[in-house]
């Protein structure tokens, strides 16, 4: 009787302890880790640009192409970026005077704030835009500069992949654009909302 009481203690405390150790593997056992937002990231964009040339609005698509680099310490995370888009954004008609876009570029730097998969950032840095005014006397074609900022969101769907979506406003202060018969100081600003996907390596 008395060794079957100590075969039951030692069955039981062995059962338990098994059981204990199946707890702690399922306690420690990690989850997918989150992502690592470090490395130089690659990717492409497209998306819609909203804006104004002096009193007239304009608007089109824009697409194209991003590359930077990115450290993250703990969850702070920060880096660099530049971006180059082919752009049709125009002008409406006022008269006989149209203008447009046909390139933008931006070099930002960008800092935020990861939260697992999911990193949130602001971002600040100098634009750049090839523009054209027409009107009835001829064409001036001019390229400006200015400044950009913006804030967006970037998803990790892997380690290398990622998905974002991005708000950014160029402002580029007034140009004189000249033509055989004017020349006219003009102010241009551009909003752009776009998406984009990316690899880093």
């Amino acid at each position: 009787m008395t060794r079957l009481i100590l075969l039951c203690a030692l069955a039981a405390a062995t059962w338990t302890g098994a059981a204990r150790a199946d707890d702690f593997d399922l306690q420690t056992t990690p989850s997918r880790p989150s992502a690592d937002f470090t490395g130089v990231g690659l990717g492409v964009d497209a998306g819609v640009g909203l804006g104004a040339a002096g009193s007239v609005n304009a608007s089109g698509m824009i697409g194209g192409a991003h590359i930077g680099y990115n450290f993250q310490a703990n969850r702070l995370v920060g880096g660099a970026e530049a971006d180059f888009l082919t752009s049709g954004i125009k002008s409406g008609s006022l008269g006989p005077t149209s203008f447009q876009q046909n390139f933008l570029s931006s070099t930002r730097v960008k800092a935020g704030w990861a939260f697992g998969d999911l990193l949130a950032y602001g971002t600040l840095g100098w634009a750049y835009s090839t523009s054209k005014l027409t009107d009835a006397s001829g064409t001036s074609n001019k390229s400006i500069k200015g400044g950009a900022y913006g804030a967006g969101a970037e998803f990790a769907l892997t380690r290398n992949a990622f998905l974002r979506m991005e708000y950014l406003r160029y402002d580029f202060g007034a140009q004189t654009y000249v033509t055989p018969m004017s020349a006219r100081a003009i102010s241009t600003t551009t909003n752009l909302l776009r998406a984009g996907a990316s690899v880093h390596f």
